[in-house]
Protein backbone atom coordinates (compact mmCIF):
# COMPACT_ATOMS: atom_id res chain seq x y z
CA UNK A 1 0.00 0.00 0.00
CA UNK A 2 1.35 3.69 -1.05
CA UNK A 3 1.24 5.73 1.58
CA UNK A 4 0.79 8.64 -0.48
CA UNK A 5 -2.71 7.33 -0.93
CA UNK A 6 -4.13 7.56 2.03
CA UNK A 7 -7.40 9.42 2.84
CA UNK A 8 -7.08 12.59 3.82
CA UNK A 9 -3.35 12.66 3.27
CA UNK A 10 -2.23 16.05 2.53
CA UNK A 11 1.60 16.66 2.58
CA UNK A 12 1.47 20.17 3.65
CA UNK A 13 -0.02 19.11 6.98
CA UNK A 14 1.67 15.92 7.74
CA UNK A 15 5.26 14.61 9.37
CA UNK A 16 7.37 12.11 7.36
CA UNK A 17 10.22 10.05 8.80
CA UNK A 18 12.18 8.08 6.38
CA UNK A 19 15.17 6.11 7.46
CA UNK A 20 17.74 4.00 5.85
CA UNK A 21 17.91 0.64 7.19
CA UNK A 22 21.00 -1.78 6.04
CA UNK A 23 19.64 -4.43 7.81
CA UNK A 24 17.20 -5.72 5.09
CA UNK A 25 18.81 -3.10 2.41
CA UNK A 26 15.45 -0.86 1.93
CA UNK A 27 13.94 2.07 3.97
CA UNK A 28 11.56 2.27 6.95
CA UNK A 29 8.56 5.25 6.38
CA UNK A 30 7.09 6.67 9.37
CA UNK A 31 3.83 8.98 8.50
CA UNK A 32 1.80 11.29 10.53
CA UNK A 33 -1.19 13.06 9.22
CA UNK A 34 -4.74 13.63 9.19
CA UNK A 35 -4.28 16.00 12.59
CA UNK A 36 -6.95 18.93 13.22
CA UNK A 37 -7.42 21.52 16.28
CA UNK A 38 -10.71 22.54 17.96
CA UNK A 39 -12.60 23.96 14.74
CA UNK A 40 -11.82 20.77 12.73
CA UNK A 41 -9.05 22.56 10.71
CA UNK A 42 -5.78 20.42 9.41
CA UNK A 43 -2.72 21.24 11.53
CA UNK A 44 0.81 19.71 11.63
CA UNK A 45 0.62 16.91 13.79
CA UNK A 46 2.93 16.50 16.91
CA UNK A 47 1.97 13.12 18.72
CA UNK A 48 -0.54 10.19 17.92
CA UNK A 49 -3.36 10.53 20.57
CA UNK A 50 -2.86 14.10 21.07
CA UNK A 51 -4.10 15.99 18.06
CA UNK A 52 -6.17 13.09 16.56
CA UNK A 53 -3.17 12.63 13.98
CA UNK A 54 -3.00 9.38 12.51
CA UNK A 55 0.16 7.02 11.59
CA UNK A 56 1.35 5.01 8.86
CA UNK A 57 4.14 2.81 9.26
CA UNK A 58 6.04 0.44 7.00
CA UNK A 59 9.01 -0.37 4.55
CA UNK A 60 10.26 0.60 0.96
CA UNK A 61 11.86 -1.93 -0.94
CA UNK A 62 13.10 -2.08 -4.56
CA UNK A 63 10.02 0.71 -5.07
CA UNK A 64 7.45 -1.46 -3.21
CA UNK A 65 5.74 -0.36 -0.28
CA UNK A 66 4.81 -2.92 2.26
CA UNK A 67 2.41 -1.70 5.58
CA UNK A 68 3.25 -2.85 8.56
CA UNK A 69 0.35 -0.95 10.58
CA UNK A 70 -2.03 2.25 9.75
CA UNK A 71 -3.53 4.03 12.64
CA UNK A 72 -6.18 5.77 11.16
CA UNK A 73 -6.86 9.37 12.31
CA UNK A 74 -9.78 10.57 14.53
CA UNK A 75 -11.66 12.24 11.65
CA UNK A 76 -11.35 9.09 9.82
CA UNK A 77 -12.69 6.53 12.56
CA UNK A 78 -9.60 6.32 14.38
CA UNK A 79 -9.14 2.35 13.74
CA UNK A 80 -5.59 0.52 13.69
CA UNK A 81 -4.80 -2.21 10.95
CA UNK A 82 -1.83 -4.38 10.60
CA UNK A 83 -0.26 -5.29 7.10
CA UNK A 84 0.81 -9.30 8.50
CA UNK A 85 -0.15 -11.36 11.01
CA UNK A 86 3.05 -10.53 12.92
CA UNK A 87 1.33 -7.00 13.77
CA UNK A 88 3.79 -4.39 16.04
CA UNK A 89 6.41 -7.31 15.51
CA UNK A 90 6.87 -7.36 12.21
CA UNK A 91 9.71 -5.01 11.54
CA UNK A 92 11.49 -6.86 14.77
CA UNK A 93 10.61 -10.46 12.82
CA UNK A 94 12.01 -9.09 9.57
CA UNK A 95 15.12 -7.91 10.73
CA UNK A 96 15.19 -11.65 12.74
CA UNK A 97 14.80 -12.92 9.54
CA UNK A 98 17.17 -11.31 7.54
CA UNK A 99 19.90 -11.85 9.86
CA UNK A 100 19.03 -15.52 9.99
CA UNK A 101 19.23 -16.18 6.58
CA UNK A 102 22.80 -13.98 6.17
CA UNK A 103 23.71 -16.59 8.65
CA UNK A 104 22.64 -19.49 6.53
CA UNK A 105 23.74 -18.18 3.23
CA UNK A 106 27.23 -18.20 5.04
CA UNK A 107 26.86 -21.24 6.64
CA UNK A 108 25.81 -22.93 2.80
CA UNK A 109 28.87 -20.82 1.08
CA UNK A 110 31.40 -22.13 3.50
CA UNK A 111 29.96 -25.98 2.82
CA UNK A 112 30.47 -25.71 -0.90
CA UNK A 113 33.90 -24.97 -0.52
CA UNK A 114 34.46 -28.96 0.47
CA UNK A 115 32.61 -31.01 -2.09
CA UNK A 116 31.38 -33.94 0.05
CA UNK A 117 28.26 -35.67 1.21
CA UNK A 118 28.36 -34.33 4.50
CA UNK A 119 28.82 -30.64 2.87
CA UNK A 120 25.79 -31.59 0.57
CA UNK A 121 23.80 -32.41 3.54
CA UNK A 122 24.56 -29.09 4.89
CA UNK A 123 23.18 -27.56 1.68
CA UNK A 124 20.12 -28.96 1.66
CA UNK A 125 19.69 -28.32 5.25
CA UNK A 126 19.85 -25.21 4.63
CA UNK A 127 18.19 -25.05 1.39
CA UNK A 128 15.27 -26.46 3.38
CA UNK A 129 15.58 -23.76 5.91
CA UNK A 130 15.40 -20.98 3.58
CA UNK A 131 12.10 -22.61 1.76
CA UNK A 132 10.74 -22.64 5.17
CA UNK A 133 11.02 -18.91 5.80
CA UNK A 134 8.65 -15.86 4.45
CA UNK A 135 9.80 -14.27 2.03
CA UNK A 136 9.66 -10.25 2.72
CA UNK A 137 10.99 -9.06 -1.23
CA UNK A 138 13.30 -7.12 0.03
CA UNK A 139 16.89 -6.45 -1.48
CA UNK A 140 18.76 -8.44 0.62
CA UNK A 141 17.17 -11.11 0.04
CA UNK A 142 18.02 -10.83 -3.48
CA UNK A 143 21.44 -10.31 -3.04
CA UNK A 144 21.28 -13.69 -0.64
CA UNK A 145 19.39 -15.96 -3.15
CA UNK A 146 22.43 -14.83 -5.74
CA UNK A 147 25.02 -15.47 -3.36
CA UNK A 148 23.45 -18.68 -2.64
CA UNK A 149 22.88 -19.65 -6.23
CA UNK A 150 26.79 -18.85 -6.95
CA UNK A 151 27.75 -21.27 -3.85
CA UNK A 152 25.53 -23.73 -5.17
CA UNK A 153 26.69 -24.01 -8.76
CA UNK A 154 30.03 -24.04 -7.34
CA UNK A 155 29.45 -26.69 -5.32
CA UNK A 156 27.50 -28.63 -8.03
CA UNK A 157 30.55 -28.59 -10.20
CA UNK A 158 32.40 -30.22 -7.83
CA UNK A 159 30.74 -32.74 -7.04
CA UNK A 160 29.66 -34.17 -10.57
CA UNK A 161 33.66 -34.02 -10.64
CA UNK A 162 33.97 -35.88 -7.55
CA UNK A 163 31.02 -38.22 -8.83
CA UNK A 164 32.60 -38.55 -12.13
CA UNK A 165 36.28 -39.50 -10.30
CA UNK A 166 34.23 -41.92 -8.21
CA UNK A 167 32.42 -43.38 -10.50
CA UNK A 168 35.98 -44.33 -12.08
CA UNK A 169 37.91 -45.59 -9.05
CA UNK A 170 35.15 -48.11 -8.37
CA UNK A 171 35.33 -49.28 -12.23
CA UNK A 172 39.16 -49.54 -11.43
CA UNK A 173 38.54 -51.18 -8.16
CA UNK A 174 36.11 -53.57 -10.25
CA UNK A 175 39.08 -54.56 -13.10
CA UNK A 176 41.62 -55.37 -10.28
CA UNK A 177 39.39 -57.67 -8.52
CA UNK A 178 39.20 -59.60 -12.12
CA UNK A 179 42.72 -59.49 -12.48
CA UNK A 180 43.12 -60.54 -8.71
CA UNK A 181 42.54 -63.98 -9.97
CA UNK A 182 44.15 -63.91 -12.70
CA UNK A 183 46.88 -66.68 -13.37
CA UNK A 184 48.25 -64.84 -16.79
CA UNK A 185 50.46 -63.29 -14.61
CA UNK A 186 52.52 -61.08 -16.87
CA UNK A 187 49.50 -59.66 -18.52
CA UNK A 188 47.69 -58.90 -15.03
CA UNK A 189 50.72 -57.24 -13.53
CA UNK A 190 50.59 -55.13 -16.74
CA UNK A 191 47.23 -54.54 -16.19
CA UNK A 192 47.65 -53.41 -12.37
CA UNK A 193 50.23 -50.68 -13.77
CA UNK A 194 47.86 -49.47 -16.02
CA UNK A 195 45.19 -49.04 -13.26
CA UNK A 196 47.42 -47.22 -10.97
CA UNK A 197 48.28 -44.97 -14.06
CA UNK A 198 44.68 -43.96 -14.43
CA UNK A 199 44.14 -43.78 -10.32
CA UNK A 200 46.85 -41.11 -10.33
CA UNK A 201 45.23 -38.98 -13.53
CA UNK A 202 41.52 -39.00 -11.76
CA UNK A 203 41.16 -36.29 -8.36
CA UNK A 204 39.71 -36.78 -5.56
CA UNK A 205 36.29 -39.02 -5.31
CA UNK A 206 34.49 -37.96 -1.92
CA UNK A 207 34.57 -39.85 1.26
CA UNK A 208 34.83 -42.96 -0.11
CA UNK A 209 38.26 -42.02 -1.89
CA UNK A 210 40.67 -44.06 0.94
CA UNK A 211 38.01 -46.87 1.13
CA UNK A 212 38.37 -47.35 -2.43
CA UNK A 213 42.35 -47.12 -2.70
CA UNK A 214 42.30 -49.53 0.44
CA UNK A 215 40.73 -52.11 -1.82
CA UNK A 216 42.34 -51.13 -4.88
CA UNK A 217 45.63 -52.15 -2.59
CA UNK A 218 44.35 -55.16 -1.25
CA UNK A 219 43.47 -56.77 -4.74
CA UNK A 220 46.93 -55.71 -5.93
CA UNK A 221 48.72 -57.19 -2.81
CA UNK A 222 46.33 -60.87 -3.23
CA UNK A 223 47.31 -60.81 -7.13
CA UNK A 224 50.90 -60.58 -5.70
CA UNK A 225 50.63 -63.26 -3.24
CA UNK A 226 49.38 -65.16 -5.73
CA UNK A 227 51.65 -65.44 -7.87
CA UNK A 228 54.38 -65.84 -5.52
CA UNK A 229 52.66 -68.50 -4.43
CA UNK A 230 52.49 -69.99 -7.78
CA UNK A 231 56.27 -69.69 -8.59
CA UNK A 232 56.54 -70.76 -5.13
CA UNK A 233 54.98 -74.34 -5.58
CA UNK A 234 55.22 -74.46 -9.49
CA UNK A 235 56.43 -78.12 -9.48
CA UNK A 236 53.50 -79.03 -7.76
CA UNK A 237 51.20 -77.22 -9.76
CA UNK A 238 52.19 -78.70 -12.73
CA UNK A 239 52.28 -82.41 -11.52
CA UNK A 240 48.78 -81.26 -9.63
CA UNK A 241 47.89 -80.01 -13.58
CA UNK A 242 48.87 -83.08 -15.29
CA UNK A 243 47.35 -85.47 -13.10
CA UNK A 244 43.93 -84.04 -13.49
CA UNK A 245 44.60 -83.23 -17.60
CA UNK A 246 45.29 -87.08 -17.41
CA UNK A 247 42.13 -87.95 -15.51
CA UNK A 248 39.92 -85.73 -17.98
CA UNK A 249 41.84 -87.32 -21.18
CA UNK A 250 40.29 -90.54 -19.67
CA UNK A 251 37.09 -89.41 -18.98
CA UNK A 252 36.82 -88.19 -22.53
CA UNK A 253 37.79 -91.07 -23.88
CA UNK A 254 34.97 -93.23 -21.64
CA UNK A 255 32.15 -90.43 -22.71
CA UNK A 256 33.12 -90.73 -26.28
CA UNK A 257 33.23 -94.89 -26.25
CA UNK A 258 30.02 -94.84 -24.29
CA UNK A 259 27.93 -92.74 -26.52
CA UNK A 260 23.73 -93.76 -25.08
CA UNK A 261 22.81 -90.01 -26.10
CA UNK A 262 24.43 -87.85 -28.19
CA UNK A 263 23.32 -84.37 -26.59
CA UNK A 264 24.33 -85.56 -22.71
CA UNK A 265 27.35 -86.64 -23.78
CA UNK A 266 28.00 -83.61 -26.08
CA UNK A 267 27.11 -81.53 -22.95
CA UNK A 268 29.77 -83.47 -20.76
CA UNK A 269 32.43 -83.31 -23.06
CA UNK A 270 31.97 -79.43 -23.18
CA UNK A 271 32.31 -79.51 -19.10
CA UNK A 272 35.09 -81.41 -19.96
CA UNK A 273 36.68 -78.88 -21.51
CA UNK A 274 35.82 -76.75 -19.09
CA UNK A 275 37.62 -77.95 -16.06
CA UNK A 276 40.70 -78.70 -18.69
CA UNK A 277 40.95 -74.67 -18.91
CA UNK A 278 40.43 -74.77 -14.82
CA UNK A 279 43.23 -77.30 -14.67
CA UNK A 280 46.35 -74.99 -15.13
CA UNK A 281 49.51 -75.38 -16.86
CA UNK A 282 51.27 -78.82 -16.55
CA UNK A 283 54.44 -77.58 -17.96
CA UNK A 284 54.96 -76.87 -21.93
CA UNK A 285 55.97 -80.51 -23.09
CA UNK A 286 53.29 -82.28 -20.95
CA UNK A 287 50.63 -79.82 -21.78
CA UNK A 288 50.90 -80.17 -25.48
CA UNK A 289 51.13 -84.15 -25.31
CA UNK A 290 48.18 -84.29 -23.11
CA UNK A 291 46.55 -81.70 -25.78
CA UNK A 292 46.70 -83.47 -28.46
CA UNK A 293 45.55 -86.64 -26.94
CA UNK A 294 42.33 -84.69 -25.31
CA UNK A 295 41.99 -82.68 -28.88
CA UNK A 296 42.05 -85.82 -31.05
CA UNK A 297 39.23 -87.92 -28.57
CA UNK A 298 37.12 -84.50 -28.85
CA UNK A 299 37.51 -83.73 -32.55
CA UNK A 300 36.65 -87.80 -33.48
CA UNK A 301 34.04 -87.34 -31.20
CA UNK A 302 32.00 -84.30 -32.72
CA UNK A 303 32.53 -85.59 -35.89
CA UNK A 304 30.37 -88.80 -35.14
CA UNK A 305 28.17 -86.52 -33.37
CA UNK A 306 27.89 -84.12 -36.66
CA UNK A 307 27.26 -87.23 -39.06
CA UNK A 308 24.81 -88.74 -36.01
CA UNK A 309 22.81 -86.07 -36.04
CA UNK A 310 22.84 -85.71 -40.49
CA UNK A 311 21.76 -88.67 -40.11
CA UNK A 312 18.84 -88.54 -38.57
CA UNK A 313 17.81 -85.21 -39.83
CA UNK A 314 17.40 -86.69 -43.04
CA UNK A 315 15.72 -89.68 -41.26
CA UNK A 316 12.84 -86.81 -39.98
CA UNK A 317 12.72 -84.91 -43.01
CA UNK A 318 12.26 -87.88 -44.71
CA UNK A 319 9.64 -89.40 -42.14
CA UNK A 320 8.15 -85.57 -42.58
CA UNK A 321 7.54 -86.32 -46.14
CA UNK A 322 5.81 -89.61 -45.76
CA UNK A 323 3.83 -88.79 -43.59
CA UNK A 324 2.28 -85.46 -45.31
CA UNK A 325 1.81 -88.30 -47.95
CA UNK A 326 0.04 -90.45 -45.48
CA UNK A 327 -2.48 -86.92 -44.71
CA UNK A 328 -3.09 -85.82 -48.35
CA UNK A 329 -4.12 -89.49 -48.59
CA UNK A 330 -6.22 -89.09 -45.98
CA UNK A 331 -7.77 -85.95 -46.80
CA UNK A 332 -8.61 -87.26 -50.17
CA UNK A 333 -11.05 -90.38 -48.43
CA UNK A 334 -12.37 -87.83 -46.63
CA UNK A 335 -13.37 -85.98 -49.23
CA UNK A 336 -14.22 -88.39 -51.52
CA UNK A 337 -16.83 -89.51 -49.17
CA UNK A 338 -16.61 -92.98 -50.19
CA UNK A 339 -17.26 -94.95 -47.73
CA UNK A 340 -17.02 -98.67 -49.52
CA UNK A 341 -15.66 -101.65 -47.63
CA UNK A 342 -12.24 -101.24 -49.69
CA UNK A 343 -12.03 -97.92 -48.94
CA UNK A 344 -12.91 -97.99 -45.00
CA UNK A 345 -9.41 -100.83 -45.10
CA UNK A 346 -7.35 -98.48 -46.61
CA UNK A 347 -8.22 -95.86 -44.48
CA UNK A 348 -6.94 -98.73 -41.35
CA UNK A 349 -3.83 -99.14 -43.94
CA UNK A 350 -3.10 -95.44 -43.39
CA UNK A 351 -2.81 -95.82 -39.40
CA UNK A 352 -0.53 -99.12 -39.91
CA UNK A 353 1.59 -97.31 -41.75
CA UNK A 354 2.07 -93.89 -40.26
CA UNK A 355 3.20 -95.74 -37.07
CA UNK A 356 5.71 -97.63 -38.97
CA UNK A 357 7.73 -94.30 -40.23
CA UNK A 358 8.21 -93.51 -36.41
CA UNK A 359 9.17 -90.19 -34.70
CA UNK A 360 9.43 -86.61 -37.54
CA UNK A 361 11.18 -84.12 -35.51
CA UNK A 362 10.39 -82.22 -32.58
CA UNK A 363 8.74 -79.24 -34.33
CA UNK A 364 7.08 -81.56 -36.66
CA UNK A 365 5.84 -84.84 -34.98
CA UNK A 366 2.92 -83.46 -33.15
CA UNK A 367 1.45 -81.08 -35.58
CA UNK A 368 1.52 -83.54 -38.28
CA UNK A 369 -0.02 -85.75 -36.24
CA UNK A 370 -3.02 -83.32 -35.26
CA UNK A 371 -3.64 -82.55 -39.43
CA UNK A 372 -3.50 -86.37 -39.63
CA UNK A 373 -5.85 -87.13 -36.77
CA UNK A 374 -8.25 -84.43 -38.04
CA UNK A 375 -8.16 -85.79 -41.63
CA UNK A 376 -9.21 -89.36 -40.15
CA UNK A 377 -12.10 -87.89 -37.80
CA UNK A 378 -13.22 -86.14 -40.84
CA UNK A 379 -13.36 -89.40 -42.47
CA UNK A 380 -14.58 -91.84 -39.82
CA UNK A 381 -17.17 -89.13 -38.35
CA UNK A 382 -18.91 -88.98 -42.13
CA UNK A 383 -18.79 -92.52 -41.87
CA UNK A 384 -20.65 -92.79 -39.13
CA UNK A 385 -23.10 -90.51 -40.20
CA UNK A 386 -23.36 -92.31 -43.21
CA UNK A 387 -24.18 -96.00 -41.46
CA UNK A 388 -26.22 -94.01 -39.33
CA UNK A 389 -28.28 -93.13 -42.58
CA UNK A 390 -28.36 -96.00 -43.81
CA UNK A 391 -29.70 -98.03 -40.91
CA UNK A 392 -32.25 -95.52 -40.50
CA UNK A 393 -33.66 -96.29 -43.93
CA UNK A 394 -33.06 -100.08 -43.29
CA UNK A 395 -35.15 -99.55 -39.99
CA UNK A 396 -38.01 -97.60 -41.56
CA UNK A 397 -38.56 -99.79 -44.63
CA UNK A 398 -38.53 -102.60 -41.74
CA UNK A 399 -41.12 -101.49 -39.74
CA UNK A 400 -43.27 -100.03 -42.65
CA UNK A 401 -43.01 -103.98 -43.84
CA UNK A 402 -44.31 -104.91 -39.75
CA UNK A 403 -47.07 -101.85 -40.46
CA UNK A 404 -48.15 -104.09 -43.83
CA UNK A 405 -47.78 -107.34 -42.25
CA UNK A 406 -50.01 -106.42 -39.09
CA UNK A 407 -52.80 -105.00 -41.41
CA UNK A 408 -52.63 -108.40 -43.62
CA UNK A 409 -52.59 -110.52 -40.66
CA UNK A 410 -55.64 -108.33 -39.26
CA UNK A 411 -57.24 -108.98 -42.89
CA UNK A 412 -57.22 -112.78 -42.77
CA UNK A 413 -58.53 -113.04 -39.19
CA UNK A 414 -61.54 -110.76 -40.63
CA UNK A 415 -62.01 -113.55 -43.31
CA UNK A 416 -61.27 -116.42 -40.67
CA UNK A 417 -64.49 -114.90 -38.85
CA UNK A 418 -66.23 -114.66 -42.78
CA UNK A 419 -66.39 -118.37 -43.67
CA UNK A 420 -67.20 -121.58 -41.84
CA UNK A 421 -64.81 -123.93 -43.94
CA UNK A 422 -62.57 -125.56 -41.84
CA UNK A 423 -59.66 -126.17 -43.97
CA UNK A 424 -59.86 -122.14 -45.58
CA UNK A 425 -59.86 -121.36 -41.49
CA UNK A 426 -56.60 -123.27 -41.55
CA UNK A 427 -55.11 -121.76 -44.05
CA UNK A 428 -55.80 -118.55 -43.21
CA UNK A 429 -54.20 -119.53 -39.60
CA UNK A 430 -51.43 -120.59 -40.66
CA UNK A 431 -50.74 -117.63 -43.43
CA UNK A 432 -51.15 -115.28 -40.10
CA UNK A 433 -48.44 -117.65 -37.83
CA UNK A 434 -46.15 -117.08 -40.97
CA UNK A 435 -46.39 -113.33 -40.96
CA UNK A 436 -46.32 -112.65 -37.19
CA UNK A 437 -42.98 -115.34 -37.77
CA UNK A 438 -41.71 -112.56 -40.06
CA UNK A 439 -42.60 -109.62 -37.46
CA UNK A 440 -40.86 -111.15 -34.80
CA UNK A 441 -37.47 -111.58 -36.86
CA UNK A 442 -38.03 -108.30 -38.69
CA UNK A 443 -38.19 -106.85 -34.72
CA UNK A 444 -34.99 -108.47 -34.16
CA UNK A 445 -33.20 -107.08 -37.39
CA UNK A 446 -34.36 -103.65 -36.03
CA UNK A 447 -32.96 -104.31 -32.18
CA UNK A 448 -29.88 -105.42 -33.93
CA UNK A 449 -29.53 -102.71 -35.91
CA UNK A 450 -30.61 -100.14 -33.31
CA UNK A 451 -27.86 -101.68 -30.88
CA UNK A 452 -25.33 -100.99 -33.57
CA UNK A 453 -26.44 -97.27 -34.12
CA UNK A 454 -26.27 -96.40 -30.26
CA UNK A 455 -22.43 -97.64 -29.97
Amino acid sequence: MDWRTLPGFDEKYSRITIKEHKTFGGKTIEVLYGAQDENGNPVAPREVGVDGCGRWFGIESNGEYTMFSWQHPACDGGALEFGTDLKDDALQSLEDDMRTKYDLVREAEEASKNASEDAQAVIDEVRSKLDAMKDWRTNKEEEYKERLGRALSRFENSMSHILFNKEQKEKIVEEAKALSESTSWKSAQQGFRELREDWKELGYAGNTNDELWDQFKSFEKQFNENRRNYFDHLDEIHAAAAEAKEKLVAEAREVASNVKNWKSAGDKMNELMEQWKAAGRAGRETDDSLWEQFSEIRRNFFAERKEFFNQRNAEIKEAVARKNELIEKAKEYAANKNFSKEITEKMKELDVAWKAIGFAGKENNDRLWEEFKAAKNEFWDAKREDNTRRFQEIIDRKNETIKNLRNEIEELEIKEYETENFDTIRSYQRRAEEKKEMIDSLQKDIEDLQSRLSK
